[in-house]
């Protein structure tokens, strides 16, 4: 059984979406975000941040790991490349690249206070937030044209990893990407597993919550 320590609605939703479309038993700890002093929650990730999960003795935190210990943990569950099969370096590059590039992408764009302090910075910093965000979606719509996954012709937590990053544009922060990304966001969000986790996490189609007021049930 999986510990899982979540905040509906945050990058905790791509780790719950991976365990509904694995089968994967799991239990939920729902983080209060102004308040993270749930019992088992810091010795499962000291920095405090979800997403985070605990099975038995191992504690992994960081969405990207999480991710990838799921595919490897449970490989009956299909969710990705084994070591050693065809498409793993490319799962692999996937989940590294979305960590690394795309995850933070919108927040110079809709949140530049968190780059610089200085009101006056903000215009440059948005603007060049702006370039960046275009410069990804052009890559990543060049890498999804003609494929209906990102692992080649295999469903795996890369695509649900880059599901949740592309909705996170109903924030504002523009367009991420073309027709293709388009048609992948729409392919992923109708699996039944995927439509779940919206549901558990009260999320509509463009994963925007339905009542902003409130974190896994309970008022912020």
């Amino acid at each position: 059984m999986i510990d899982f320590f979540q905040i509906t609605g945050s990058s905790s939703f791509a780790v719950r979406a991976a365990l509904e479309e694995g089968g994967i038993d799991y239990t939920v700890h729902n983080v209060h975000p102004r308040n993270r002093d749930l019992p088992g929650f810091e010795a499962t990730n000291p920095l405090k941040r979800v997403p985070a999960i605990r099975d038995g003795d191992t504690a992994v935190y960081e969405t990207g790991a999480i991710l990838l210990y799921l595919v490897e943990r449970f490989p009956s569950a299909e969710l990705g490349p084994q070591p050693g099969e065809p498409g793993r370096g490319d799962l692999l590059r996937w989940i590294v690249y979305l960590a690394n590039t795309v995850h933070d992408v919108h927040y110079p764009v809709l949140w530049p206070s968190f780059v610089c302090a200085d009101e006056a910075g903000h215009a440059g910093v948005q603007a060049k937030g702006r370039e960046k965000f275009a410069q990804v979606g052009e890559y990543l719509e060049a890498q999804l044209t003609g494929r209906d996954w990102c692992v080649g012709d295999r469903f795996s937590v890369a695509d649900i990893y880059l599901y949740m990053l592309k909705g996170w544009q109903a924030y504002g922060s523009g367009t991420l990407g073309g027709a293709a990304l388009d048609a992948h966001y729409a392919r992923v969000g109708a699996r039944p597993a995927i439509a779940r986790a919206r549901e558990l996490d009260d999320l509509d189609l463009q994963l925007m919550r339905h009542n902003p007021n409130l974190r896994g049930g309970e008022p912020i």
